[in-house]
């Protein structure tokens, strides 16, 4: 199964696998990168980034959240060449990282491949199908469809609450002197306010919470709403002509609201398939038959 994501959008392809059942690999390409996610019985079970997207990369996002040092991450990456591991399982190994630490970054990780590829409004896919093994370490077999109803969730809420911080590079920090109840704070929140304690680079701040950008700024957000936390812009000057910025952000909310659009009709699609067979089958009309038969 292959063809052009302008064809068969990412949210219908996804939905395809999942229902039925399949396994092997789904390479999706575009904006000159390669993502493949591997499916196990309809679920997804791992994914490999493109190398070229160092962030995505489990090895940058342990670092980043304060795992590694630059120096350790270079010198498990070259034994890892060697033995044939992967780094997940060579940290943990080490003992840097515990087994729940590394099933929650590669659930993270999914998502966040995930909400970069159902961006795209061109490019190609490509499924083979084969067995799939998960893996010893890899957690719990991802459903599709939790994803993509995440994946809607980004797509209607990101571009708002983005909005609400300054539009180029930023940095955070909790306000001093301010008390507070953790008690009071949402799960989210309570994570959000204890990652702060790691780095005023939001980037960092998120992956030391094991969160999504999405999940991340949207956390940020509300923490910024109870006047905890203070924002400074890195770059007020950076140049860019307010009209350009204005089409381009005009640009980008079509795009997501065309996205957003191919997943509710996915979401549709999935739900005429149960109605279908679920209350078009042969015997839910041999039942209604007889009730009818029988006033």
């Amino acid at each position: 199964m292959q063809g052009k994501i302008a064809d068969f959008s990412i949210p219908d392809i996804f939905q395809l696998v999942s229902s039925q059942g399949k396994s092997g690999s789904l390479a999706i390409s575009g904006n000159d990168r390669v993502t493949i996610f591997l499916f196990s019985g309809g679920r997804i079970v791992d994914v490999q980034p493109d190398r070229r997207e160092s962030k995505s990369l489990l090895g940058t996002m342990f670092r980043d959240a304060g795992y590694l040092t630059d120096s350790e991450l270079k010198r498990f990456l070259a034994s890892q060449g060697t033995g044939g591991k992967k780094i997940g399982e060579i940290l943990v190994e080490k003992g840097k990282i515990s087994k729940e630490v590394l099933a929650r970054y590669l659930v993270l990780q999914v998502k966040e491949c995930l909400f970069d590829v159902i961006t795209l409004v061109e490019g190609e896919y490509r499924f083979e199908g084969f067995a799939v093994r998960p893996g010893a370490l890899g957690g719990d077999p991802i459903r599709p469809d939790v994803l993509l109803m995440e994946g809607m969730q980004y797509l209607d809420e990101y571009a708002r609450y983005r909005g609400i911080f300054p539009s180029g590079e930023f940095r955070v920090a909790r306000k001093k002197g301010e008390r507070v109840d953790p008690y009071a704070f949402s799960e989210e929140e309570r994570i959000m306010w204890k990652a702060l304690d790691f780095s005023e680079e939001p980037g960092r701040v998120y992956r030391k919470a094991c969160f999504t950008e999405f999940e991340g700024i949207k956390a940020l957000a509300a923490l910024l709403q109870r006047g905890l936390v203070e924002v400074y812009a890195t770059d007020p000057g950076d140049g860019v002509d307010p009209g350009r910025r204005l089409r381009d952000e005009i640009a980008y909310r079509r795009r997501f609201e065309a996205i957003r659009m191919a997943l509710w009709g996915a979401a549709l699609a999935a739900a005429a398939a149960w109605v279908y067979r679920g209350l078009l089958s042969r015997g839910a009309f041999r039942a209604f038959s007889a009730w009818v038969d029988f006033f």
